[in-house]
């Protein structure tokens, strides 16, 4: 489901209602793969951007975000 919002030139597919179950799973995926994940630094930043993108997120919503893309960084 795409919602159609927009941010970074991303469409998010999620909502407020289940970001954060969004976040906790890329923040589990990215703990526990890191840079031995099957997918590229690319995707997991297209994710989180995608994340980023969705409306009405909340400051530590945003600040969890942040800190996955600078992890991803450091893969």
């Amino acid at each position: 489901m795409v919602s159609g919002n927009t941010k970074v030139g991303n469409q998010s597919p999620y909502t407020f209602r289940d970001i954060d179950a969004a976040i906790a799973h890329l923040e589990a995926v990215l703990a526990a793969d890191g840079a031995n994940s099957l997918f590229s630094r690319t995707y997991w930043r297209k994710r989180v951007l995608q994340a980023s993108a969705t409306t009405g997120l909340a400051p530590k919503q945003q600040q969890r975000l942040h800190r996955l893309l600078e992890r991803i960084d450091t893969f």
